[in-house]
């Protein structure tokens, strides 16, 4: 008996559970054409490559081979340029360079990077000469009451619990 009213609380928290259906996403039915692509390889290895297609993306690219980080690896210096028009009509424009520092976008929309190069402060060499100035403690005095002056030492008081610092 009670396996069966076990079943029905399940089928009736089954049916009223919302129903999801999700739709497929739909893409752009539009397959935009290339108006121009051309690439060009020469024989010292370095070349140059542009396309552009007829919804207004234009890309363009030159390279040259360089000595790479290895001894048999070669890398390339590379100029290069693209742009797009945006959802909200804006046209975006990205011109980079990418070398052995690395990949350097610019652009009026990306965010302009925080600096990593600050200015270090100058050391002497000529330090070995001249002696160090070191922290001495001050020469104890008989005389309890009187702190040297710049010279914070606390005194005690006894207290019926514990210490407690009196300061001149």
């Amino acid at each position: 008996m009670s396996s069966g009213l076990v079943l029905a609380a399940v089928l009736a928290v089954a049916a009223a559970a919302p129903s999801r259906s999700y739709a497929a996403p739909t893409y752009a039915s539009k397959v935009y054409q290339i108006l121009m692509q051309e690439a060009k390889l020469r024989d010292d290895q370095s070349y140059d490559s542009h396309f552009e297609t007829e919804n207004g993306i234009y890309a363009s690219e030159s390279g040259r081979p360089v000595e790479g980080y290895g001894d048999d690896e070669e890398s390339y210096d590379v100029n290069g340029q693209f742009s797009y028009t945006g959802d909200d009509g804006v046209v975006y424009k990205v011109v980079y360079v990418a070398n052995g520092n690395g990949f350097q976008p610019q652009g009026a929309h990306l965010p302009t990077p925080v600096p990593t190069e600050y200015p270090t402060p100058e050391a002497s060499d000529d330090d070995d000469d001249e002696e160090e100035e070191r922290y001495e403690a001050p020469e104890e005095e008989d005389d309890d009451d009187e702190a040297p002056a710049g010279y914070y030492q606390p005194q005690y008081e006894r207290v019926i619990v514990g210490y407690r610092p009196r300061y001149q």
